[in-house]
């Protein structure tokens, strides 16, 4: 204990930790000192005076406009939405100044009703929360049934990091996640075309930054961060150790397995979502690009198409193995890599079809049953579940994808 307490007084005096204290201060904005920064309600409502023509920020349909082009461009040109989504093609034609935005219409977050274009979004706003059960197959039906006569019916499922939905309605929605807002926005702020007034960029600005906090896109404190922890491990794990909440326990636990893995790289993480990638795509890089499977440019920093996450929830974790976003050339070929060693990859061939975000390996870290079973010692559990994964399912999912990209040489 004597040591850890040592290591405590000498981090709190550490440079590299005043350093973060201080990036973390410049975070700070208007929506964390309101104390609203995780309400949906209040995110709703910025989305709504954002996407109004008639908003005071002066901006027209040019918001709505971006919003459905970074769509297309980030999709390959695919239409947005189903059955009755919306073509570039038929999307050029369009403008939306008679555009009504709808708040809680029907319990529904937000609805983009154009009714000269018989043009309507629907959009369920996610920010802490998950779907609720028959949530999205209900508010469908409604707008199915009271504009039965538009020509464009969207769905949008918009969270704030990717979640998965009811399998059914996956054949509905479409998913995005607060990522394509950020762009959106950065792309208002540097429009060269729109004058927009300062007081309006403030707000913003100010926006964007609580958005890029709460998804933990400042690279700089997460390199400093990084950095501070493997510096000072039992000290971080002494606080991790007395604090409270189960939740907090299990994500700490999770978090500092990551870290001490030597064959995995800790990535992108939030509140319910622990991330990392194997050693082999950094190792294999070459022959990834070699099979089309990355770009020549592609570091793998920023790379979705691999995604390995645990997924804490209320009194569970989950392990996932999913087929992110990406080329989709290369999104075809890494599925018919799955596809053809479906023994191993055990959840690829539960979609009849590729889904924009689909599980290829599932694997339960924690039950609810053992959550809440007192003579469970979670993070002894934990910790074995994961070694189990690191030394055996890790190793057999990497093994299949290197036989077949080192296949060609």
């Amino acid at each position: 204990m004597t040591t850890e307490i040592e290591q405590l007084k000498e981090l709190v005096l550490d440079e590299d930790f005043t350093s973060l204290q201080n990036l973390v201060n410049e975070e700070v904005n208007l929506m964390e000192i309101l104390g609203v920064s995780e309400k949906e309600l209040q995110h709703s409502n910025f989305l709504a005076w954002f996407f109004n023509p008639e908003g005071t920020h002066n901006l027209g349909d040019f918001a709505l406009k971006e919003f459905i082009k970074i769509y297309f461009k980030e999709n390959q040109y695919q239409n947005l939405g189903k059955e009755t989504g919306l073509s570039v093609f038929d999307f050029i034609h369009l403008d939306f100044d008679d555009l009504e935005i709808r708040r809680e219409y029907k319990n529904i977050d937000l609805i983009f009703l154009s009714r000269k274009n018989r043009f309507c979004i629907v959009i369920e706003n996610k920010i802490k929360s998950s779907e609720k059960k028959g949530q999205l197959e209900k508010y469908r039906n409604s707008i199915e049934k009271e504009f039965s006569d538009f020509k464009h019916k969207i769905y949008i499922y918009l969270s704030l990091e990717d979640q998965r939905i009811t399998e059914s309605e996956q054949n509905y929605y479409v998913q995005l996640n607060y990522d394509h807002i950020i762009k959106l926005i950065e792309q208002v702020i540097s429009s060269r075309r729109l004058k927009v007034a300062d007081k309006t960029r403030f707000v913003f600005e100010q926006y964007l930054q609580t958005l890029k906090s709460m998804l933990k896109k400042n690279e700089e404190i997460e390199k400093i961060a990084q950095q501070l922890y493997k510096k000072y491990k039992s000290a971080f794990d002494l606080v991790y150790k007395y604090m409270p909440n189960i939740n907090n326990v299990i994500w700490n636990k999770i978090y500092s397995l990551i870290q001490s893995e030597e064959s995995i790289i800790p990535w992108k993480w939030y509140r319910n979502y622990l991330r990392f990638q194997p050693k082999f795509l950094h190792d294999n890089i070459q022959s990834l690009r070699d099979y089309g499977l990355v770009s020549p440019t592609d570091d793998l920093a920023n790379n979705w198409m691999f995604e390995f996450v645990f997924h804490i929830q209320d009194n569970r974790v989950e392990f996932h193995y999913n087929l992110g976003s990406g080329d989709q050339d290369a999104r075809e070929k890494l599925y018919a890599i799955y596809m053809k060693h479906k023994d191993v990859y055990t959840e690829v061939a539960k979609l009849n079809k590729l889904k924009k975000w689909h599980r290829v390996f599932q694997k339960e870290i924690l039950s609810s049953s053992e959550f809440e079973d007192n003579n469970v010692n979670i993070e002894q559990l934990i910790e074995e579940r994961f070694r189990e994964l690191m030394d055996k399912d890790l190793p057999k999912l990497m093994e299949k994808l290197g036989e077949e990209i080192n296949s060609r040489q």
